[in-house]
């Protein structure tokens, strides 16, 4: 009996043996084993060889059983896999396709499907919702995630067989038109904006919305990410033309958006390393003719543009969020000049809409001031109406705050836009400008001088200051000076100069006191 085992192949059918016994059920085999490899003298070699015969005969039996549970396990591990790739691929709230879908279709079509013909007319429309957020804002996350939902079922009863329809995210829609060519686009794209000005009526609330839409059409060249970034810009050209409109990509429009990126990155450079600097123009006592205050005005030399407008750069810094780190540096810069001049003439300073919503604006300005010694009464702080109606409350607390430093406020651009009474009556105003465009051939266009008159006996009625902006002849002067407004300032008296120059202009000024 001993043989048996010392035979290590003998000795291995056993174990296997044992153990496929073991494996089909799932008993106390291993104890069984114990007991058989303890007691193993009693054994005859006709019962081993039993054991052996009977687990062989299980042997098949298991294999299928464990074939089976294998198959089984698989296929689950397939349904989850395929679930798992269907939620990766669909947006929980409307169950359309998401943004990762228009990513992979496209990369599909861009492997697969550009050498069929009807392929190539691929075009993307990517649509967001105008005024949606105002809807969140005002009936919460429940109407809005209610109006997205009708929004999809409308959306998707326009598309045809071969269009996908896709929510983005937020309130930002995609369709990919692959077959037809760019006039179906086109006129997907038209049936998309009617559709979507149409009042969606939920029972007890109506919703009024409208949509901006890029479209890019695939050309030869672009990869999947190319195409995709240029719906996005026009998209984004659509918003910025007015809303609830639509915009093709096309070369010109790349180009522009190309040359933008290109002056947003210069525009960042100049800002960090202080490129942008003050220009200074004079603002006269017009009954004098003396020098009465600088209205900073901030000049870019572009090394290859040469000077950049400051309506054009302004908004850009606005954008970026550059405008406080700018502002701040040209007011620095504007102060410690003026400290070196022989005048006791002040600074007029703009200020955005932008910056006059931050709640900080006053502290910012009074450190520019305590770190020159700088006194809060030569300061003037230019604002638009606008930026006072953002918030009235929030204007009133900067402004106060810029009162008790002695800082004055001025109302710019006054009588343009929403310009009214009130704005006079319930801020401490000192000064208001009367713009440019009612300054203009005053002596010739009657409503012009009427405006102009009417607005310096409502100054008078109120104490005010009133500066004319934008003098660029004598007969507007001579008029003004008629009428007795304050202070002027514009191209016929003098245009803006850099600080080197001002020494200049205040030389005839310092001279005539001195005689004096």
């Amino acid at each position: 009996m001993f043989k048996f085992f010392r035979d290590p192949f003998n000795f291995g059918l056993l174990g296997l043996g044992l153990a496929l016994y073991y494996l089909s059920h799932r008993g106390d085999a291993f104890d069984a084993f114990y007991e058989a490899t303890r007691h193993v003298e009693h054994f005859e070699i006709d019962e081993l060889i039993n054991i052996v015969f009977i687990a062989g005969l299980l042997a098949p039996a298991f294999l299928v059983r464990q074939n089976n549970q294998l198959r089984r396990a698989l296929s689950r591990r397939a349904e989850a896999e395929a679930e798992a790739s269907r939620i990766a691929l669909h947006d929980p709230l409307t169950g359309l396709h998401n943004r990762r879908f228009l990513n992979v279709a496209i990369a599909e079509l861009g492997q697969d499907g550009w050498a069929d013909p009807a392929r190539t007319e691929m075009t993307v429309l990517l649509i967001d919702l105008d005024r949606f957020k105002p809807i969140n804002d005002l009936r919460g996350h429940h109407a809005g995630d209610q109006l997205l939902r009708a929004v999809a079922e409308r959306l998707q009863s326009l598309c045809g067989p071969h269009d996908e329809l896709m929510r983005m995210g937020g309130d930002e829609f995609a369709i990919l038109v692959s077959e037809g060519d760019g006039r179906a686009a086109a006129l997907m794209a038209q049936k998309v904006l009617n559709a979507i000005s149409r009042p969606f009526d939920f029972g007890d609330w109506t919703a009024h919305i409208s949509a901006s839409i890029g479209l890019a059409q695939w050309q030869e060249g672009l990869t999947g990410a190319e195409l995709l970034r240029n719906a996005d810009q026009a998209m984004y050209k659509a918003k910025a033309n007015g809303r609830d409109n639509i915009v093709h990509y096309d070369q010109e429009l790349g180009e522009q958006l190309r040359e933008t990126a290109q002056l947003q990155a210069d525009l960042k450079e100049a800002v960090e390393t202080e490129g942008i600097v003050p220009y200074f123009q004079p603002i006269y006592d017009i009954q004098t003719g003396d020098i009465r205050a600088f209205e900073v005005l901030a000049r870019w030399r572009h090394a290859r543009r040469g000077f950049v407008q400051p309506d054009h750069f302004i908004p850009l810094a606005e954008d970026l969020g550059l405008i406080d780190k700018l502002s701040e540096s040209l007011l620095d810069k504007a102060c410690a000049e003026l400290l070196k001049w022989p005048t006791d003439a002040g600074l007029s300073f703009n200020i955005s809409p932008t910056q006059f919503s931050n709640a900080d604006l006053a502290r910012r300005i009074g450190a520019i001031l305590r770190r020159h010694d700088f006194p809060g009464s030569r300061l003037e702080i230019e604002i638009t109406e606008r930026a006072v109606l953002r918030d009235l409350n929030k204007a009133r607390n900067v402004i106060a705050e810029l009162a008790a430093m002695g800082v004055k406020i001025a109302l710019d651009d006054f009588g343009t836009g929403t310009s009214s009474l009130s704005t006079l009556t319930q801020l401490p105003i000192s000064r208001i400008k009367i713009d440019r465009s009612f300054v203009t051939d005053i002596a010739e266009a009657s409503q012009n001088s009427k405006i102009v008159s009417g607005v310096l006996a409502l100054a008078q009625s109120l104490s005010l200051d009133v500066t004319a902006e934008g003098i660029e002849h004598a007969e507007e002067l001579e008029f003004l000076r008629q009428h007795h407004c304050d202070c002027g300032q514009g191209y016929f008296l003098c245009r803006p100069v850099p600080a080197a120059d001002i020494a200049r202009l205040l030389a005839p000024q310092a001279k005539a006191q001195a005689a004096g």
